[in-house]
């Protein structure tokens, strides 16, 4: 049996679309679908770059330059050119990374079917980064609270640092995530639903905690 492979319903009714998923010996369109996730992603980090260029310009050997108007316009650019390639690079650490973890644990999926289950999930952080265009180009800020997560509470209760890295991981663009990856195990492993869920909280819960540790000690904020 042949499918196509689709990232909308894979996102909105995952546990119905992975238990067809499974009993496809070929999927096509994945490949299309996974450029296209490149493309967007590099555009929305170099839009990303090109809205947080006012923060950039307050680094000291940016402000010690003295640039004209045209020269700013110019780092601007190429800021976001950075940012762009940036961004089609990044997919492939977030999905490898994501991969290999839950190909520890789940072997009996293999290999090619959890870099598409992850694949999907990294659909849902480009929407995330969307919703945050708007506010990055409001404030000019580099990095910002995600609106649809606890990162607002973070901000109110805590100093810039751990804490709030993690809370404003806690959104729900995670958590969806999380459940398209729980569903997703379900339906194509042989495992216990218990070791599938188990394996999707540790996982999720594990790798918010990574980021929130390295994004403070970037920061120089841990505590």
């Amino acid at each position: 049996m042949t499918g196509r492979a689709q990232f909308i319903p894979a996102l909105t009714k995952p546990y119905t679309y992975f238990s067809f998923y499974k009993e496809w010996k070929e999927k096509e369109g994945f490949w299309i679908r996974f450029i296209a996730i490149l493309a967007v992603s590099g555009l929305l980090h170099a839009l990303s770059f090109f809205a947080a260029f006012p923060s950039f310009k307050t680094i000291s050997f940016v402000e010690a330059a003295k640039l004209s108007g045209t020269e700013q316009e110019l780092l601007r650019f190429l800021i976001s050119l950075a940012g762009g390639v940036w961004g089609i690079i990044v997919p492939f650490l977030i999905l490898q990374a994501g991969t290999l973890f839950l190909y520890a644990f789940f072997r009996d999926i293999g290999y090619k079917a959890l870099f598409y289950v992850m694949s999907v999930v990294y659909v849902l952080f480009l929407i995330g980064l969307a919703f945050e265009l708007p506010f990055q180009f409001a404030i000019g800020a580099e990095e910002v609270v995600q609106p649809l997560g606890f990162g607002f509470a973070g901000v109110l209760f805590f100093k810039y640092g751990f804490w709030q890295e993690l809370l404003n991981l806690i959104n729900v663009f995670t958590l969806w995530g999380s459940v398209v990856i729980y569903f997703a195990l379900r339906q194509l492993s042989f495992k216990a639903k218990s070791y599938c869920l188990a394996v999707t909280i540790g996982g999720s819960v594990f790798w918010i905690i990574l980021y929130s540790i390295y994004a403070a000690l970037v920061s120089g904020q841990l505590v």
